[in-house]
């Protein structure tokens, strides 16, 4: 769930870079984004929940969208990630339209023509950005983004693969979950992990109970509380047995 999230808002992205007509992109560019590119908006203290989760990530975007150019009028030419993923104005700075004395909001049909590169005479030499810009082949008819590699569109469970691939591997992995567990006793102790069984603490503060001494803080009471039975403090040790744990309260009642 916790890079499900990401990958979900991220179609959102997808959705308003790609420009697709829907009434909540239309809402997007009019409210969130108040008809500017979406690579130029900053989040602020003022923006919304929506808002921020909208705008952040944007790098990770970015790298995995591939900028097919066509007629160059829809890139902009400073602002959007169409070259290796990345916006001119990020990897020179904000200031090179003024070195090279080409408009900020200028879109890449300003500086080809024929199908060919071609920099405007009145700005200096941008030797550097003119040999990169050189790699992008010009296409035939409009400017279109794909998704990871040529042809391809975005795709859920594609981008939730690669999210994956980002996020490094969990210590517990190996022993919450391995053949033959018993789904309920590792999600327990999955939870333990994440810190998530605090019931008998927060009973334990408005005096409800005594004292918790159930293993990892968990069993008894809470578990009465989220299954509706009498489980033994035990719950879950034979499955760890094979991974090297060891009953420390005494063996399984009844």
């Amino acid at each position: 769930m916790h890079t499900w999230n990401p990958v979900a808002i991220m179609q959102l992205r997808w959705e308003i870079v790609t420009k697709r007509e829907s009434m909540w992109v239309s809402w997007c560019n009019m409210v969130l984004l108040k008809d500017k590119s979406f690579w130029v908006v900053k989040i602020t203290a003022a923006s919304s929940w929506s808002r921020r989760n909208v705008l952040r990530l944007k790098e990770c975007l970015a790298r995995n969208l591939v900028y097919n150019i066509g007629n160059g009028r829809a890139t902009s030419l400073w602002s959007d990630p169409w070259i290796n993923g990345e916006a001119l104005t990020i990897k020179y700075g904000a200031r090179v339209a003024n070195y090279v004395d080409i408009l900020i909001h200028t879109k890449v049909s300003a500086v080809f023509a024929n199908r060919q590169w071609a920099w405007l005479l009145n700005s200096l030499d941008p030797k550097e950005i003119d040999t990169l810009v050189r790699q992008k082949s010009i296409e035939k008819g409009p400017d279109v983004i794909q998704w990871l590699s040529k042809g391809k569109s975005f795709s859920c469970k594609v981008s939730w693969q690669v999210m994956l691939q980002i996020l490094p591997k969990v210590a517990l992995a190996d022993i919450v979950w391995f053949l033959n567990y018993i789904f309920k006793h590792n999600f327990c102790f999955w939870l333990t992990s994440r810190n998530a069984h605090r019931s008998t603490d927060k009973l334990r503060t408005y005096g409800v109970v005594v004292a918790n001494q159930y293993m990892f803080g968990y069993g008894g009471l809470e578990l009465q509380l989220r299954y509706g039975t009498n489980v033994s403090t035990n719950v879950g040790f034979e499955g760890y047995a094979d991974h090297g744990w060891r009953k420390q309260h005494g063996s399984r009642k009844g």
